[in-house]
């Protein structure tokens, strides 16, 4: 264990003056500006757009970029520390991944503080402890991006990747307010999040009565999203393992 949180804050000393720290609060400011410019002059808004364009599309662009970002540091130095330390590949993989997944928490963390505030002086329905609550599942929910992107950077590129991130979020959308939820995994964190957030997948508020205000496809949910984290590490870190570092 003491291995792999070694591995984790080297990770961080790593993305130190790099555009990878930069993001981790730039795309959530980026969220704020665009939901305050979106529905200037309106009432009960802007914290259901802030969430709303977070976890739909702009949290999905972040980890992708980041990811292809962490990649291409690796590729830069050869791989230096695979190739010379003598940690696992695995280890330190999974060191990126819980680093990662830290960072996510701290952007969900931003998001909330900002969505919250902005609340407050332009008027919200999105309940506060709902919101904190979403912090939380939003982050467990989309764990599971993170070595699938890490894989489809060093396979594919930055442009396949975005791409492939770009359908699976539409998917998402489309396919999280049907009784199919469950089969697609971008869809999962869109549905779960409803009953927290009061906000349909499509960003308009959600009216008392609603079916997506169900909380029983919450546990179900998050035991899905888990076990997607769980097949796409395995998958991931066993690809890595064998592949031929260059």
């Amino acid at each position: 264990m003491t291995g792999v949180l070694n591995i984790v804050k080297a990770e961080y000393q790593k993305t130190k003056r790099t555009m990878r720290k930069k993001y981790i609060w730039a795309f959530p400011m980026i969220t704020f500006a665009l939901a305050f410019v979106l529905t200037l002059g309106m009432t009960n808004a802007y914290s259901e757009s802030v969430w709303n364009w977070w976890y739909t599309l702009l949290l999905p662009g972040m980890l992708a970029i980041i990811c292809y970002l962490s990649m291409v540091q690796e590729k830069k130095t050869k791989y230096y520390h695979l190739m010379t330390l003598s940690t696992s590949r695995r280890k330190l993989m999974m060191g990126k991944i819980i680093y990662m997944g830290c960072a996510m928490l701290a952007s969900n963390m931003i998001v909330f503080a900002g969505a919250s505030i902005g609340g407050f002086l332009l008027t919200t329905h999105v309940p506060m402890i709902g919101a904190a609550i979403s912090v939380l599942l939003l982050t467990v929910a989309q764990l599971w991006e993170i070595p699938f992107f890490l894989f489809l950077s060093e396979r594919f590129g930055m442009i396949a990747e975005l791409l492939i991130c770009l359908f699976l979020t539409v998917a998402g959308i489309i396919v999280a307010p049907t009784e199919k939820w469950f089969l697609l995994a971008t869809a999962i964190p869109m549905r779960i999040l409803c009953p927290f957030l009061h906000i349909l997948p499509n960003g308009i508020p959600a009216e008392n009565g609603n079916s997506l205000l169900d909380m029983g496809v919450v546990a179900p949910g998050i035991c899905l999203s888990m076990i997607w984290f769980i097949l796409a590490t395995l998958v991931f870190l066993n690809w890595f393992d064998n592949r031929e570092v260059k």
